[in-house]
């Protein structure tokens, strides 16, 4: 049954000028209210419908017992965006972008992205903002956060948008890199045949994490180097992300700007990290 329109709600609600009371009044009122309730339920069940269609590809197309969309795949969502986010802010060239940012009038997608990772885990707003940034300069990593970051707010239409931006990003890093011998390389890169999958945003996700995990421990020689995801910025780091300085763009909104202090403190925490 296709739902009604507002012209024929409002035939049906006519009411002649010379026998309307307050009965007719109310009746005609619940039958507008009738007519306007059924059309919402209706577009309601259609975005429900299309949820469902999105939900198993979001979920990488492996079979599983469905979950309910409002619980499990925005927690998870928001524990990746969280692990992501850790392990981004701990490579360890990640104070030396924040002193680039803060010094330099270019912004490079790298500083955009690590900024964007400490603003979100210090719950600062402007996160987005850089995340955007990073992703427009290419990085394939700050599109997955955006992915990560409308999937948790159940926005589906957004993270949508952001995971196929992930995906033409990360083939374009592919193919950049086709040819280095480095390990990030030889672990991003592809197979040969080419796998329907490799591209989805689950198998995107689980790749990066990777690539900058094994990042971090080559970085500090150790094999097994677990992350405190539920506390990942120390007090002080912490601190200076509220201390931020910030303006207001009329597109944008508030938007902070990168400090030396914030480079000073996210190195000393790296050092003190075990």
């Amino acid at each position: 049954m296709t739902p009604r329109s507002l012209d024929e709600l409002l035939t049906e609600a006519e009411i002649l000028q010379d026998t309307y009371d307050d009965e007719d009044t109310a009746a005609s009122r619940r039958r507008i209210e009738y007519g306007v309730a059924d059309t919402w339920w209706r577009s309601a069940l259609l975005l429900e419908s299309s949820a469902q269609q999105v939900k198993p590809w979001l979920q990488d197309g492996t079979p599983r017992v469905p979950a309910p969309l409002c619980a499990a795949q925005h927690e998870q969502a928001g524990r990746d965006l969280r692990d992501l986010s850790t392990l981004v802010i701990r490579d360890s060239r990640a104070a030396d972008h924040i002193a680039l940012l803060a010094r330099s009038c270019r912004v490079e997608p790298a500083s955009a992205l690590i900024f964007a990772c400490l603003l979100h885990l210090a719950d600062r707003e402007g996160a987005q903002f850089w995340w955007q940034f990073s992703a427009g300069a290419g990085s394939s990593t700050a599109a997955l956060c955006l992915y990560l970051m409308h999937l948790q707010r159940g926005e589906l239409r957004d993270a949508e948008h952001w995971a196929t931006q992930a995906a033409c990003l990360a083939r374009l890093e592919n193919h950049h890199t086709s040819s280095s011998d480095d390990w990030t390389s030889l672990v991003s890169r592809p197979p040969r045949q080419g796998n329907a999958h490799w591209y989805t945003p689950r198998t995107m996700i689980a790749r990066t994490m990777a690539i900058l995990h094994s990042g971090i421990a080559a970085d500090t020689s150790v094999v097994d180097n677990p992350l405190n995801t539920a506390e990942p910025l120390c007090r002080s780091l912490a601190v200076a992300v509220q201390r931020l300085e910030t303006k207001s763009d009329a597109d944008y909104g508030t938007i902070p700007r990168a400090s030396f202090e914030l480079a000073a403190r996210l190195e000393d925490c790296a050092a003190s990290s075990p």
